[in-house]
């Protein structure tokens, strides 16, 4: 006999929907979202452990006045320190405030920054990777830096300038000359203008970018610029085209370079938020 209350055509409840986990967005870093007291204290916490370091790439265009964007902080510090920075910055002492995460995975044009330690901060969106001198073109030991109003390291304008020169990297160079607005003048007196670009750093970086791609089945490799350049006319051109990246939005009656007004203040003289 069937049990009380059992209803043989009865629909059977369908199983629990197993809801999705939710995640907490991840927090603005400081200044705006710019995480440049982040960035401060990862460069105190390096230099107080004895590893000099300074910031290069996009952010250090950004302080000498490009306008550029974001993405994460490139972090330089010596070849011969690399492993021990990223063993300091893997530390549980700083467990709490960031971590390791993944490379990006795509290979950047004339970059090797696939390849590079990355860190992220904890619960922020903060990221910055460790960069090797040698692969920024940077002197080490000791580097010359100029340090934002916020205390931030950044390569003097003339070690940043004479690597653009050196790698060829023309966009970079272009901005850096917009962002400053350094004279033709300025130039001669302060950066190493003889011979052609640095073809030995290219032939190094390039074979770094066939090893990164080995194995990866990447229909492109993104190889380092292999012309040789002048560097006195490469400066030269760049420099005297100042007028001629202006553009419609940029009318030299109000600007001097597509990046500066009119008498506007060298931007590293001023306390900005993203530096």
């Amino acid at each position: 006999m069937l049990a009380p209350n059992f209803h043989v055509n009865a629909p059977v409840p369908p199983d629990p929907v197993e809801k999705a986990p939710t995640y907490s967005p991840d927090e603005v870093p400081s200044c705006g979202g710019h995480g440049t007291l982040e960035i401060l204290e990862v460069t105190r916490y390096l230099e107080n452990n004895g590893i000099e370091c300074c910031i290069v790439g996009v952010s250090a265009l950004m302080f000498y006045g490009a306008g550029r964007v974001r993405d994460e902080w490139e972090l330089c510090v010596p070849d011969d320190k690399v492993s021990e920075a990223v063993s300091l910055l893997s530390a549980d002492s700083m467990a709490h405030k960031i971590h390791a995460v993944p490379p990006i995975a795509i290979p950047q044009p004339s970059s090797l920054s696939h390849t590079y330690h990355r860190f992220k901060g904890r619960g922020i969106h903060f990221y910055f990777i460790v960069v090797p001198a040698y692969h920024a073109h940077i002197t080490p030991g000791p580097f010359r830096i100029r340090r934002s109003l916020n205390g931030v390291p950044y390569p003097t304008l003339p070690v940043l300038m004479q690597s653009f020169l050196d790698m060829n990297d023309d966009v970079s160079l272009c901005d850096c000359i917009d962002g400053s607005n350094v004279s033709e003048e300025w130039g001669i007196q302060n950066l190493d203008l003889e011979g052609s670009n640095d073809l030995e750093w290219t032939r190094r970086m390039n074979i770094g970018a066939a090893e990164a791609a080995r194995g990866k089945g990447w229909m492109f490799v993104h190889y380092f610029p292999t012309s040789t350049i002048s560097r006195r006319e490469h400066w030269e051109s760049r420099v005297r085209g100042k007028k001629g990246r202006l553009g419609w939005t940029t009318p030299d009656t109000i600007f001097e370079t597509r990046f500066r007004l009119k008498g506007s203040p060298d931007p590293w003289t001023q306390k900005l938020i993203s530096s």
